[in-house]
């Protein structure tokens, strides 16, 4: 389906052919930098890139050239394999004109508030058309610089129960902090915390223990077995870093090594768990004495992390590999997300998880809904302030969107 590339917008990218359109004819590009990377592609000596010269191009790197727009591209009509990573691209509709296109290297491709989804849709289309779409998601949000953190923030109430639901970052630095003074209020009214899994209850030991046993091969598969060989030098590198030799990390399923990779990333940052969101309350309940209620346990949603397919596995772990080197920037650009509460780009960025993941999310938030309800059901006037992840309260299937199924009001609160 490619309605959405109206003449008007193929108007303003088509080649202006000086003259007849006899295959000497000269075409210009919009972008210089695109023009030039096909002439380094043709190996022409003229200025200009003929109609010739453009029908010959079968292959085309113009990586890191500096292009912004690429209309005219359409015009490479026998076009297989394109690399435009490393470029400022923000609209890759001529792409929708190559009928022979088979491989797309996209590089980094942003996310932002004001983001055309529309791009997002073409991309995806060319997937589903069959064309190999090779992209690295990535945010890109505005520091709110000094204004206090507003997460995700939410209120419902039945009877005299009242339950306040704070979608947090789990991991963070001190630059989350202010919260907004909203939900500090709403935290010294509460008389129960509750949050996905309450640390202090966790043996740290016993979940050592289960996590090595189910994260390890048992049935002589290897790490490498299942892996690109780039994919797989690449972990090994990194975790070599602290201490792993490479027939230990052999030994490791591809969640497990992601986890790993995750963590490594995270201890060269100087962001920490100590300071995410969910820390900060539990210190604060347990300080002040307010029971702490765990949503779920360390051992369910390890066995979601674990259980999910082995062919999604592979494909989280190749995630993690490729974006170990901007770790710490999409963890800040996370952080930016999460202090300015935009629960709409929030909301995207989970439907944009695969089937699987989608599926653990829905299902976990199911299950987490059923205990939320049971406060609400409660008639006893108490408070009760429920952390989750952010991911947790955005979307139709998430506990915000599945209170409302049940016939509860879901609201800001007020001044929020």
């Amino acid at each position: 389906m490619k309605s959405y590339v109206t003449l008007s917008l193929i108007g303003t990218s088509l080649l202006l052919f000086a003259g007849c359109s006899d295959s000497t004819a000269s075409i210009e590009f919009e972008d210089s930098a695109l023009e030039e990377a096909i002439l380094e592609a043709v190996d022409s000596e003229g200025e200009t890139v003929t109609a010739e010269e453009a029908a010959s191009v079968e292959t085309l790197d113009a990586s890191d050239a500096g292009i912004e727009k690429i209309a005219g591209i359409e015009q490479l009509e026998n076009l297989t394999d394109l690399n435009l990573a490393g470029n400022a691209i923000s609209d890759f509709s001529p792409l929708d004109e190559l009928e022979h296109l088979e491989e797309l290297h996209a590089g980094d491709v942003f996310i932002t508030e004001t983001m055309d989804d529309s791009q997002w849709e073409l991309l995806e289309q060319l997937e589903e058309d069959g064309i190999e779409v090779n992209a690295r998601v990535r945010l890109s949000v505005e520091d709110p610089e000094d204004e206090p953190s507003k997460g995700i923030f939410l209120t419902v109430s039945e009877g005299n129960q009242t339950v306040y639901l704070l979608g947090s970052i789990h991991v963070g630095d001190e630059n989350l902090y202010p919260l907004h003074n909203e939900i500090e209020e709403a935290f010294d009214k509460a008389d129960h915390l509750a949050v996905e899994i309450d640390m202090a209850d966790i043996d740290e030991m016993e979940i050592t223990s289960y996590m090595m046993q189910e994260g390890m091969y048992t049935d002589g598969t290897a790490l490498s077995d299942v892996l690109d060989e780039d994919v797989y030098e690449e972990a090994v590198s990194h975790l070599s870093e602290f201490g792993m030799t490479s027939s230990l990390v052999d030994s490791y399923k591809p969640w497990f090594v992601s986890m790993l990779l995750t963590d490594v990333a995270l201890m060269e940052t100087d962001f920490s768990g100590e300071h995410g969101i969910d820390n900060y309350f539990m210190e604060r309940a347990h300080n002040d004495g307010l029971p702490v209620i765990s949503l779920e346990s360390i051992e369910s949603q390890l066995e979601t992390i674990s259980g999910a397919p082995e062919e999604e596995q592979i494909e989280s772990l190749e995630a993690t590999v490729e974006g170990y080197d901007v770790y710490e920037e999409d963890t800040r650009q996370l952080i930016n997300l999460w202090r300015s509460g935009n629960s709409e780009l929030l909301t995207y960025l989970r439907e944009m998880d695969n089937e699987t993941d989608q599926l653990a999310l829905d299902e976990r938030d199911v299950a987490m809904t059923d205990q939320i309800e049971e406060f609400l059901q409660e008639d006893n006037g108490d408070t009760y302030f429920v952390v989750v992840g952010a991911m947790h309260l955005v979307g139709d299937n998430s506990i915000a969107g599945l209170l409302e199924q049940r016939g509860y009001h879901v609201e800001t609160p007020e001044g929020f």
